[in-house]
């Protein structure tokens, strides 16, 4: 197996083991935390405090179903969304003075508001002031009076933490409540209405499915004006204000191990690029460029041998300057034994071992004094020069 086909092995198997360990080890800080005083009612949580399972109804219903993410300033008219749900936004992503005005204007100009929550505190117009307070459900909660919002309810399911609802408008109505007051009610806003209810418990995952709580969910939709219908989700932290950016793919897998994996994945990625652009041993020396050709050289030294009658001492200029080459190729001393000098220069080039391990012992033999014919000599220079081209030495 090639180091490269290691390195990248070593990275695939980290990232399985991180994987793993994360979803072994995770726990959903969400569910261990959240209650029903407290949890979160995101339209993208499907623990059992969020809305995701009413959103989801209303889509497979066919309704036109979208998730607002921008702040209240961005509503200019009723026609889209035509309703605007707003499901208990924690106290931290409170709309501005400038939003709440632009809400306004928003529902008087047909707008469907329905706000779910324990504690509203609202002024919209001049005759329609809504305030709420801690309710002591002591008896069943029921219609008051039959009405379209009423419509297939004898009963609702509702939390200890529910409220009870004071409207102070000349078209209130209220709807749903029990002996001490309404825990569901409506009033008019010039063209657009307004729907109260007082506990998120009766649209939660846990809660949709109880009682009648489903037909009242259905019913507050029945006669909404035209538009798609719109879940808040700027003010439970998604979109521009929001620390993961918008809900897209990153908001959905917010609070599971996934963005901490991606996390890990990208850690482990730049850690394989770092490593394998830096050298972990010490540096090799540049190649040099030969200034003459093997022609010539191989033609001065028949030459000087022919003259001089010195095969021996022409071998061993050959074969030192080629040793020498070799050993600072594989990155060895001048000092070390030639049969580790050929395996080292094998295992890193296209030659062949025993060939050159035997190449390099017959010119040591020349070079102290073993007979050599000219046509072997020939032969012997050839070979050094073939295994320097392989080599680019």
């Amino acid at each position: 197996m090639k180091k490269g086909s290691r390195g990248v092995l070593l990275v695939v198997s980290m990232l399985v083991v991180f994987i793993a360990i994360n979803f072994f080890f995770f726990v959903d800080s969400r569910e261990s935390t959240e209650n029903e005083e407290n949890g979160d009612r995101s339209s993208y949580h499907s623990t059992p405090y969020g809305t995701l399972a009413y959103y989801t109804l209303l889509e497979q219903n066919g309704v036109a179903v979208s998730r607002l993410e921008k702040p209240y300033t961005t509503l200019k008219t009723a026609a889209e969304p035509g309703t605007l749900f707003v499901i208990a936004p924690p106290v931290k992503y409170n709309p501005s003075q400038e939003e709440f005005e632009s809400l306004n204007k928003w529902v008087e100009s047909g707008g469907l508001l329905i706000i779910i929550d324990r504690e509203i505190s609202l002024k919209i117009g001049d005759d329609l002031d809504v305030e709420t307070s801690h309710a002591d459900i002591s008896s069943y909660v029921k219609p008051l009076q039959p009405t379209k919002y009423t419509r297939g309810v004898r009963r609702l399911s509702v939390s200890r933490f529910a409220s009870h609802l004071k409207v102070e408008s000349r078209s209130a109505t209220l709807q749903i409540g029990d002996n001490q007051g309404a825990i569901v009610g409506d009033a008019k806003a010039a063209r657009g209405r307004i729907v109260l209810i007082t506990d998120p418990f009766i649209v939660a995952n846990n809660g949709i499915g109880e009682e009648d709580n489903l037909a009242l969910a259905l019913n507050i939709l029945e006669d909404r004006p035209p538009g798609g219908v719109a879940f808040d989700e700027f003010h439970h932290g998604y979109g521009a204000q929001g620390l993961i950016g918008s809900g897209g793919l990153l908001g959905y897998f917010k609070g599971t191990p996934v963005l901490w994996m991606i996390m890990q994945a990208v850690l482990i990625t730049l850690l394989f690029v770092y490593t394998r652009g830096r050298r972990f041993a010490r540096p090799l020396p540049l190649g040099r460029e030969r200034r003459t050709t093997n022609l010539e050289f191989v033609s001065s030294m028949a030459t000087i041998t022919r003259l001089a009658r010195a095969t021996g001492l022409a071998m061993e200029s050959i074969y030192s300057e080629f040793r020498r080459r070799l050993c600072r190729y594989s990155n060895l001393p001048p000092s070390v034994e030639t049969s580790k000098l050929a395996d080292a220069v094998s295992r890193r080039g296209k030659v062949g071992g025993p060939a050159l391990s035997s190449l390099l012992a017959r010119c040591e033999g020349i070079a102290h004094g073993d007979q050599v014919t000219d046509a072997e000599m020939l032969d012997i220079v050839t070979r050094i020069r073939e295994c320097e081209e392989k080599l680019r030495i």
